[in-house]
């Protein structure tokens, strides 16, 4: 890759390209969180998640990584509402359901050893990047414990189709290239976030709610 004067310049002054590259798609991420929450009106489980899950799709790659995310979620919900029978502290019904999520992921990875189930290079997926995605549980139980089902899974699904979106973004090379030798893009966003932050109109999302509501304004 050829890179800007001032991309070389950084490289050359103890950052290194992959730090570099990371710091970089933070930013977009973030504020594609910042445009689904405040202009689309999707929710998701605060900003962090969608970031860690993007990112960890990018080294995964989408399909072994939504794959990783169904075991996650289906182990998380089950042990839940298996330990909530049982009188503990917090931590510890978390600590077990790591615990008993460690044990399903070993049994998936032996199953797909065997079996295939389309997902042949599974071994290839970076351990760190399965860890991020294992993380998802315990969002997805905080939110289950506070919310109904129904409303826990449509934010569960707001956050993985957020978090697509942005695994998409930053895995064009074209974006990726883009961005990495125009870095001013950065002070751009923070611009754009500004924006977002004093926007009070109408969500997109809420539009759709209420159309037949201005409609039946904009006929009286």
């Amino acid at each position: 890759m050829q890179y800007s004067p001032f991309t070389t310049w950084i490289l050359s002054n103890g950052i290194s390209d992959q730090i570099l590259e990371l710091l970089i798609a933070v930013t977009i991420l973030a504020t594609i969180v910042s445009l689904a929450r405040y202009i689309f009106g999707s929710k998701s489980y605060g900003i962090y998640a969608p970031i860690i899950l993007a990112i960890a799709y990018s080294y995964t790659g989408l399909k072994y990584g939504l794959a990783i995310t169904a075991i996650v979620i289906i182990t998380s919900l089950l042990s839940y509402s298996v330990l909530k029978k049982i009188r503990m502290h917090y931590i510890t019904r978390i600590a077990i359901n790591y615990c008993i999520l460690t044990l399903v992921l070993i049994t998936f990875l032996i199953a797909v050893n065997y079996l295939g189930l389309g997902l042949e290079n599974m071994e290839n997926v970076p351990a760190l990047a399965m860890i991020s995605i294992a993380a998802l549980g315990e969002f997805f139980t905080k939110q289950y414990i506070k919310k109904s089902f129904k409303n826990s899974i449509l934010i569960l699904l707001s956050t993985i189709l957020i978090s697509t979106i942005g695994w998409f973004v930053i895995t064009r090379n074209v974006i990726s290239t883009y961005l990495f030798n125009n870095l001013w893009i950065i002070p751009i966003l923070i611009l754009v976030n500004l924006l977002i932050g004093q926007f009070k109109g109408l969500r997109i999302k809420d539009l759709f709610r209420f159309k037949s509501i201005v409609r039946s304004k904009d006929n009286v």
